[in-house]
């Protein structure tokens, strides 16, 4: 019998409550945003590394309807602030309560305008807004970085333990419909930094690797990959 080929599509990554691990690092996170869900507000999500609040906010946003989740992708965000505006509004404006996820580090200045704008809004409509982002706040414009400073902050923080990161890559397993034994998740841990912004993309590289040269991950060859990867981001962690 021949093996059945990969199929060359790239499935939609789905967030649920599913595949959240919910560990100490984020429990109060957890909570916070359960609040404000029923009692609203204004809240800033951050955290020093990859902690998942994008999973998070997913997770929550695809179970209320009454909730309008902003993706804001920055090389997407094209045109002036007001535009911008305009853009995102058509998401926003008809729902109860908005979510604003942005990807971590600066934040374009037409951009960064356009989510001042977008706050004066909502506190104009009196919609509650979680907002997700994690950077140098010193690097906002001052209008921003006030509203910011206005919201209820809350920190999610990385898993120190290797359990729960090990299970953490193990819902990363789930989501890429990758079935393989626990013992090259172990092997992740001993060969990269215990950070998951490291850690995620590596899971996916080895996924790819594995059915591109349609080899099933045994330890020596797991090992080998790894390596080359941690070498890849030695000049990255200097």
């Amino acid at each position: 019998m021949r093996n059945q080929l990969r199929l060359q599509m790239d499935l939609p990554v789905t967030y649920d409550y599913g595949t959240w691990v919910r560990h100490a690092g984020v429990e109060s996170a957890c909570n916070r945003l359960a609040l404000w869900s029923v009692h609203g507000g204004n809240l800033w999500l951050s955290s020093d590394s990859a902690a998942g609040k994008t999973h998070l906010l997913r997770s929550l946003a695809s179970e209320q309807f009454a909730i309008a989740l902003l993706d804001v992708q920055l090389a997407d965000a094209t045109g002036s602030s007001g535009q911008l505006v305009q853009q995102w509004m058509l998401q926003l404006e008809k729902q109860a309560m908005w979510m604003l996820d942005l990807p971590a580090g600066p934040i374009p200045l037409p951009v960064a305008h356009a989510l001042f704008h977008t706050l004066e809004r909502a506190r104009d409509l009196q919609r509650p807004v979680a907002i997700a982002w994690r950077g140098d706040i010193e690097t906002l414009p001052p209008e921003l970085s006030s509203r910011l400073r206005a919201m209820d902050q809350v920190l999610l923080h990385t898993p120190a333990r290797d359990d729960e990161l090990l299970l953490i890559l193990g819902s990363g397993v789930s989501t890429l419909q990758w079935d393989i034994r626990e013992q090259v998740l172990q092997s992740m841990l001993t060969y990269l930094p215990r950070e998951l912004d490291i850690l995620m993309p590596a899971l996916k590289e080895l996924e790819r690797l594995s059915f591109e040269q349609k080899h099933k991950p045994g330890a020596a060859w797991v090992k080998q990959q790894l390596t080359r990867i941690a070498g890849e981001l030695q000049p990255r962690l200097i």
